[in-house]
């Protein structure tokens, strides 16, 4: 079984006195080498590359005739489908070792029920901050840079800051939804579909490669006010400056309701678990 020998040391009868902190630690190792050897982080930094090859080139020439500067126009969509590929990993782990009994072996060992999640969303952040720092660098090799005060009318990196926290701030939220997705679902086939799909959808009837007035007039409704653009929207408006409550609401309360259904995914789970 996946995670027996690593944890046997430390979680299993013969030392039932390990502290939460060492199971906790011993977890996080355990998460951090299966996603090196299974190259999970290698795709990290190549989806971000892909993206940029996929869209920037060929769409280069005809955003910037509408009057964009198709660089900084890519960048929340980049950064934000990143973090969607890291959230797809952590459905996936989960659902894996939900197959494997990785999560019936671990309910029954001596340590707190809330040590496996922690070790799952410690690993998924790390995973973030890979992938955040990829797809960053591979925004800024196709020309992006923080919006000027003085030459752009922007916030220089301090909107750019605000912007890579929102999207780090969603990527966890994210990741937790598809954590609990993997934890409930049947198998690691039905997860990925559940997963994959809806980024995909969204991400591409999004503002996020095309601006709106590009869409069928019939859409724009759609385009304009779905998650994905929503949080574009942010983005943008935080490295100009002109980041107001008003721009910010739908994005908090859309991130409100993936908190809501994470919770409600664990507490199927638990409920399942417990029977």
């Amino acid at each position: 079984m996946i995670g027996t020998a690593e944890t046997e040391g430390l979680l299993g009868p013969s030392n039932v006195r390990a502290r939460p902190a060492q199971q906790l630690w011993v977890l996080i190792v355990r998460s951090l080498t299966k996603i090196v050897r299974n190259g999970e982080i290698l795709f990290a930094f190549i989806s971000p590359l892909m993206l940029a090859a996929c869209f920037y080139l060929p769409l280069r020439s005809l955003v910037n005739e509408i009057g964009y500067d198709y660089a900084q126009f890519l960048m929340p969509i980049i950064m934000l489908q990143s973090v969607s590929f890291v959230a797809s990993g952590a459905a996936m782990r989960s659902a894996i070792d939900g197959q494997e009994g990785v999560h019936a072996r671990f309910r029954v060992l001596p340590m707190p029920a809330s040590i496996p999640l922690f070790a799952r969303t410690v690993t998924n952040c790390v995973m973030l901050l890979v992938a955040m720092g990829c797809g960053l660098a591979v925004c800024m090799l196709i020309g992006w840079r923080p919006l000027s005060p003085e030459e752009d009318d922007g916030a220089g990196w301090s909107g750019a800051l605000i912007a890579l926290a929102v999207v780090l701030v969603f990527g966890l939220l994210l990741a937790l939804c598809a954590d609990a997705i993997g934890l409930v679902a049947r198998t690691p086939e039905a997860t990925s579909q559940l997963i994959a799909f809806p980024t995909l959808i969204l991400g591409m009837l999004s503002t996020g490669f095309i601006p709106l007035m590009a869409f069928p007039e019939w859409i724009h409704g759609f385009v304009k006010n779905q998650p994905i653009s929503q949080l574009v929207r942010v983005m943008n408006r935080a490295q100009e400056g002109t980041l107001t409550w008003q721009i910010f609401a739908p994005t908090f309360y859309w991130s409100l309701g993936l908190l809501a259904l994470a919770g409600a995914l664990f507490a199927i789970y638990v409920r399942r678990a417990a029977r």
